[in-house]
Parts: C-alpha cells; structure tokens; sequence
C-alpha cells in the first residue's frame, strides 16, 4: 500500500480552506486556511464561461481556493439566483467512474444538504453546480462566535446528524468523506446548516478503498487496505464536534499529515479531547471515534443523550409594564412541538407553572429545574438583574466545556402568589399546544391555576372550531360526562377516576348539580384549570354564555371564542 501520507487522495473540498500537505513542511499554521484573493484587479461580475447546456455561466469571482478545487461564484441563468461553480481537478476516466454517484447526487434532496444541480467534465476539470451559501462555513461561524452555546452546538449537530442520516439511508448508502466544519455551511440569519462539497461523496457498493478526505477528520480504517464504510463520516463528525466545543483544529498539535496519520493509525486523539469536561458531550465524541465495528451510526448519534429533547423558553410578546408575558417551551430537536402559556409576573411563580405542566403530563419530570429556570432567567432579564443572578448561581459563560444537564438547585425565585387561570387551550395538527390565561374568578382561589394538555395527543374530533359538545339530560350520572370528557381529551381511567372523586367530595351526583353553579362553585371543586375547562366545555358547548372554552385550531395560532 503507498503511503497514505503522500497519496494524492488527500485532497480536500472545503470552499475555501483546504489542506495539502508535503512531509518536508516544517510546520502548519491553522490561523489561515484560504488564500487571499485579489479581487480588485478584475471585474467580478464579469462572465467567463457558460455551461454546456448554455443554463449556468461563472462569474470572474472566486469564492475559494484549494489544493485540488477552486469555487467561483455563478449564476442559474433560468432561475436567476446565484450559485456555487465548482471545479475539482479529476481525470477523465475519474469522472467516467463516478457517473453513478453523479447521477444519485441530482436527486439528493434534504434541507441539511447543499443542492447539488448539475456537472459535467471539461479540460481535466470536473465541474458541479451546487447551491450557493452566503454566510460561510461553520468554522469561520466558530471562530466568530469564540465559544458557541451549547444549545447552539446542539442544533447544529442535530442538523448535521440529520443530513447524514438521509445520505446513509441511501440504498446503497451515500458515504460523504470529508465531513468538517469547513465543508458545513450556515445560513446565520436562521441558525440553518448544510452538509456540502458533495464532490467527493461515494456511494457505498461494497467497502471503498480510496483514500480521500482531510487528515484530521479520517478515521482509522480510512488509512487501512481493509477498506471502510459510511461510519468514516461519523468518526468526522466526532471530530467536528471536537472543534465546535473546544474551538480548536483537531491534532492542532501536529506539525504535519505524518504525525497526525501517526497518532490516528495508534489510536491517539487529539489533545484537545482532555480540555472536554462535560461527561455527555465527552461520551457522543468517543462513541463516535470509537473502534468501526463500535462506533456509533448517524441514528444512534442523534438519539444520545446530548442531543436529545432539549426545551428552551422564549418570550413571545410583552405588555409595556413587562408584567404579562406570552410565554412559550421550545423543545429544540423535536420539529413543531411547544407549549404556549400566558403569565403574570405579579401573581405567577415558575415553579407553580412547571409544577402544573408536569402533572397534566406536558412536560416530564426531568424538564422541571431547567424550565424553571429559564422562566426565572426571563424574569430577572425583565427586571434588568439577569447578569447579577446568573453570576450567583455560576452559570458558566463558556457552557460546552461545563456539565449543563441539570441546572443547580437555589434558582427557585420568582414572584409570590397564585397565578390567573389559563382558559383557552388548542392543539393543533403539528403537536403544538398553545395555552393563554384569563382570570378565573378572585384572587382568592384556591383552585390550581395553570392547564396544559398532553402535547403529543389531541382530541377526537372534527371541524376547525367544534368542541366535544354532548346534550346530557338533567338526571345523567356525572360519571358519564367525566368519562366522556377524559376520552375526548386523552385522559386515561385514572386521570377520570381523579375527577370523579372530587366532584362526588361537594355532592356532585347527577348532571343537574353542575348545571347552575358559578366559576366561584367551580373553583371549589379543587380540579385543574384543564379539568374545569374541558369539562364546562363538554357539558355548556362552544357556543354558550360560559366564559371559558377549550378549541382546537389547525394553525396552532390561539383564538379567543368563548373568552
């Protein structure tokens, strides 16, 4: 086998910052990847070359230079957008091998994946026409930011993972092989990130023996004559997450691609993996440089515990007194799932409202320190004290290099007081539930006072704006509406045995017992403010005089029938 080290498969397709190295260079210098180009001489906007086809034509603009790839700047002349002219030093005989994979890439088509659109061969050069991202890469983003939030880590990894999984999911597998932080562009307005330089993906027909990609970012088995498969983009995406949380090129240490294909062929990581002292980011990155046959595969990377269900509160809108907030929990890695709730600074506490999310089963237990937390943090940025209390509490400036699972204990301030019911709820066809509050009745209730609805599930019926609305007779046992009303809104047997029991407690038998009772009566029944909601509902209907009302919409936005 020829030396890895010097084999012309070391090429890189990063726009803008590829690696090439020689063995007698003495030393690397990581703080400059892309050369300097000189636009000042030359009219940028001037075309220089036009497709076979006559669609795409490239501009006299340079976007990026490597070893092996230089990116102009060009335009789809049917569409009229701007995209990314591509050309990558190759054979003719290369290009003819990769017709296959060529034609695969046109119709790869993913929302983490730059687009690929055409390509062609022309004067030893193979030419690609990819979709153009104006924000550059993830690591000049990287080297922007300094230090990434952790949150921020994570979407972006999620995003990554998700790419991949679409590409791996191929039959045969699409394998990328040369996943890095300079091949992943962002769209920084949107916090989107794409997967690209597809120019050197490789469909997986049995194991692939060439060795292409960047030194760092190889695994093992990419150096081997054994060949590899597509777990060579997750062992890269081990060490892309390496660079985001540490800031650091990893086996920045090295002086050459000798040294590094030294320590890799060994086992050694990088030197930077023992600055990571969070055990979840530290445990995702050896599973993912782990041994082929352990390491992870692009679905297991995305369900690791770093990376799962992450919830973030945001503000939604605030009144000019900056004391009733519109409220709403993110979960980060789940598409189109939140939780909306109106609450009042003067009356509402954090703690009450994550404690009622959890007993109406919105959000699990393991949520409850961190929503809190974030409610308090919101409170505190309102109040302008938000540096003063993080510094207490020792929330960490720079988070990635710090455990962040669990928020410690200590962050359970807030305002006293019970809080104003929330009387509308809606569950939309996307899994969202949306809540906004009104008050109940006096500030004396002793009634719980925050509703929320299983966010995974919604009622069973039909029309935009029907409730689940039941003529009962007079003398109807109360059992039948509480058994309808805990069916109707995914309530198990317990949840309406709960019920029951409460109604019975104030002599509540019979249909006609609710009929002429007040919000004042309702309140004494020591039920949820979801309990009272969708049972007036199911008893009075939409269209009644009652005050309160429970809906469904199909855009998720909040309407206020009934208020």
């Amino acid at each position: 086998m020829p030396d890895p080290v010097m084999s012309r498969g070391y090429q890189s397709g990063s726009e803008g910052s590829d690696h090439h190295y020689n063995d007698d260079e003495p030393e690397r210098n990581f703080s400059s990847f892309a050369e300097y180009i000189d636009h000042s001489k030359h009219d940028p906007e001037k075309v220089v070359e036009v497709s076979t086809n006559g669609r795409y034509a490239k501009l006299n603009s340079v976007l990026g230079k490597g070893a092996y790839k230089i990116v102009y700047k060009g335009i789809d002349r049917e569409e009229g957008y701007e995209v990314a002219w591509n050309c990558f030093q190759t054979t003719k005989q290369e290009y003819a091998e990769l017709s296959q994979e060529v034609e695969i890439l046109k119709r790869v088509r993913h929302p983490n994946i730059i687009n690929f659109h055409d390509c062609w061969y022309s004067n030893t050069e193979f030419i690609f026409i990819t979709e153009l991202m104006t924000s550059g890469t993830l690591r000049e983003y990287i080297r922007k930011l300094q230090s990434p939030n952790l949150k921020v880590i994570k979407r972006w990894c999620r995003q990554i993972l998700k790419g991949l999984i679409y590409l791996h999911s191929y039959d045969p597998p699409i394998i990328h092989r040369d996943i890095k932080c300079d091949n992943i562009f962002i769209n920084g307005a949107h916090g989107e990130v794409k997967i690209g330089d597809m120019g050197t993906a490789k469909m997986k027909i049995g194991k692939k023996y060439t060795v292409i990609g960047t030194p760092e970012f190889m695994a093992p088995e990419m150096y081997e004559e054994k060949g590899y498969n597509e777990k060579v983009d997750i062992y890269a995406f081990g060490m892309c997450l390496l660079e985001m949380v540490t800031g650091d090129y990893p086996y920045n240490e090295c002086k050459n691609a000798a040294q590094i294909y030294k320590k890799v062929t060994q086992g050694l990581k990088p030197e930077c993996l023992s600055r990571i002292i969070d055990p979840e980011v530290l445990s995702l990155i050896q599973h993912c440089l782990a041994p082929e046959q352990e390491r992870y595969s692009a679905q297991q990377a995305i369900e690791d515990p770093f990376l799962g269900v992450e919830p973030e509160v945001v503000v939604l809108s605030t009144n000019e007194a900056k004391n009733h907030l519109t409220l709403q929990v993110v979960f980060k890695g789940m598409d189109k799932l939140s939780v909306k709730f109106e609450f009042n600074a003067d009356t509402d506490t954090a703690e009450e409202v994550v404690n009622e999310m959890i007993e109406e089963q919105v959000l699990p237990q393991k949520y409850q320190r961190f929503i809190t937390h974030d409610i308090n943090r919101i409170l505190r940025e309102l109040a302008g004290t938000g540096d003063k209390k993080d510094s207490a509490v020792g929330i960490p400036s720079s988070p990635m290099l710090h455990h962040q699972n669990g928020v410690n204990g200590g962050l359970n301030g807030g305002l006293n007081g019970l809080s104003n019911a929330i009387s509308h709820l809606s569950l939309d066809t996307n899994n969202t539930a949306s809540l906004s509050s009104a008050s109940t009745g006096s500030p004396q209730s002793h009634a719980r006072t925050h509703s929320l609805s299983r966010t995974m599930s919604r009622p069973d019926w039909n029309g935009e704006d029907e409730l689940p609305f039941k003529e009962y007779s007079l003398d109807t046992p109360i059992e039948d509406l509480v058994n309808d009303t805990a069916m109707a809104y995914h309530r198990g047997p317990d949840k309406a045995h709960e019920w029951l029991v409460k109604l019975k407690n104030q002599d509540i038998m019979t249909i006609g017992d609710l009929k002429d009772l007040q919000d004042s009566d309702w309140a004494g029944f020591d039920l949820t403010v979801f309990a009272s909601r969708a049972l007036r509902n199911r008893l009075f209907g939409k269209n009644s005089a009652r005050p309160h009302s429970l809906s469904r919409t199909s855009s998720g936005a909040t309407t206020d029938e009934g208020m």
